[in-house]
C-alpha cells in the first residue's frame, strides 16, 4: 500500500475553469486566474454579485454593532442608572418598558449602522459640556433622523399619525 499524500486541490478560476485562481476580485471575491478573466468578470458579472457581497458586509457590520450596543446595555443596568433628573421632572422621564422598545427598533437599528451617527453618539456621550454638543449634533440630518425615530418608538402616536 502506498502512503497517503495530503493533496490540496485548488479550485479552478471561476470565470475560465480552467487555471488555479491568483487573485481575487476586491469588490465581489470571485477568484480569477488572469487579467483576461479579470476583464471578462468585470464586464460578465462582477455588478451583482458585488452587490450581495456588499450587502453582506453591511449586514455583518450591522450585527457587529448590534452586538456593541447589546454589550454596552448588559454593562449598565438601566434599572440602577442614576439620569441626572431631580425627582421633581418625573413627568420627562421614560418608563424602562419603553425605553427597552428602543433596543427592539429594527429602524433604529440601521441607523445605528452609520459610522457617522455613531461618532456624533460617542461625542455626546463623552463630552464634557453635552448640551451644547447635543445642539451640534442636531445640525446634522442622520441625527436628527436618529432622534425623530427614538421619539416615534417611545411617543407613539394614536392612529397612526406622524408626530410634528
Amino acid at each position: 500500500m502506498a502512503p497517503e499524500t495530503n493533496v490540496v486541490t485548488m479550485v479552478p478560476c471561476e470565470v475560465c475553469s480552467e487555471q488555479p485562481p491568483k487573485y481575487r476580485c476586491p469588490r465581489c471575491e470571485v477568484r480569477y486566474c488572469s487579467l483576461t478573466c479579470f476583464k471578462q468578470h468585470k464586464v460578465n458579472t462582477c455588478g451583482e454579485r458585488g452587490k450581495l457581497v456588499q450587502e453582506r458586509r453591511r449586514k455583518q457590520q450591522c450585527e457587529a454593532a448590534a452586538a456593541t450596543v447589546q454589550e454596552e446595555e448588559n454593562a449598565v443596568s438601566m434599572e440602577m442608572w442614576d439620569d441626572g433628573m431631580d425627582e421633581g421632572d418625573e413627568e420627562d422621564r421614560v418608563p424602562l418598558d419603553r425605553l427597552q422598545k428602543l433596543r427592539d427598533s429594527e429602524e433604529l437599528q440601521d441607523l445605528l449602522c452609520n459610522p457617522h451617527l455613531q461618532r456624533m453618539i460617542r461625542e455626546v456621550d463623552s463630552s464634557d459640556d453635552p448640551e451644547v454638543t447635543m445642539q451640534r449634533a442636531m445640525q446634522e440630518p442622520i441625527f436628527v433622523e436618529f432622534a425623530d425615530q427614538c421619539l416615534r418608538v417611545v411617543e407613539p402616536q394614536p392612529n397612526g399619525t406622524e408626530q410634528g
